[in-house]
């Protein structure tokens, strides 16, 4: 994905480098790297500002959300391990999804034989292989002292599934304010432009003030 975006900022680059000198393709693969520069680089400082603010907030609000959710997701391992001893080196993210449905790995074991059941009620030897395919290591076993313990568990590692979605929001409009400011500086940004500013003008009909954004 990030190198078709690539690919296809270079190509509308170099049809604006084509068109109106290198001044506009290069504005344009800078606003490609950081939205708002080829703004400012092609004379539409206030405009140019804005985005750069913007691409600011957003990428503050990504590493923010990114951070909170690795850390809370962190915190909810090391209190498993703690509370019920799970075993922290295991990659399976199956696991961890585990710990929070089930008070301990018996309690797993017999669900993980229901299912075998009834997805093979007339095959054991595929019982067996499917219960033994989901097994876990005895270093890996675990029984929560609490379901309490597993309720703040559950509870942090929905923190940070939040906070994960989050950051891919921001995330996306990372990658929509490129797109945006690469599409201006292309077709549309430009020293004939009137700039961007911020106005304030009276209400009509009630009594106040307003503010406007121009473009």
């Amino acid at each position: 994905m990030r190198h078709l975006i690539l690919g296809t900022a270079v190509l509308l680059a170099l049809a604006a480098a084509s068109e109106d000198g290198t001044n506009r393709g290069l504005a344009t693969l800078a606003s490609a790297v950081l939205p708002g520069t080829g703004q400012m680089m092609l004379g539409n400082s206030a405009r140019g500002e804005l985005q750069v603010w913007l691409d600011g907030a957003m990428l503050a609000a990504w590493a923010g959300t990114s951070l909170y959710g690795s850390s809370r997701e962190e915190d909810a391992r090391l209190g498993a391990a703690r509370d019920c001893g799970a075993d922290l080196s295991m990659n399976d993210p199956a696991y961890f999804k585990a710990l929070e449905r089930y008070d301990n790995v018996q309690e797993y074991y017999e669900d993980v034989r229901r299912q075998a059941r009834d997805r093979y009620p007339d095959d054991p030897a595929a019982q067996r292989d499917y219960y033994e395919s989901r097994r876990y290591p005895s270093a890996a076993e675990w029984d929560w002292s609490s379901d309490s313990a597993r309720f703040d568990y559950w509870r942090g590692r929905r923190s940070a599934r939040s906070a994960a979605q989050a950051a891919g929001f921001a995330a996306g409009a990372l990658l929509l304010n490129r797109i945006i400011s690469v599409v201006d500086c292309v077709f549309f940004a430009g020293p004939g432009e009137r700039d961007a500013r911020l106005e304030a003008a009276p209400t009509q009909g009630v009594a106040g003030i307003e503010l406007r954004y121009r473009f």
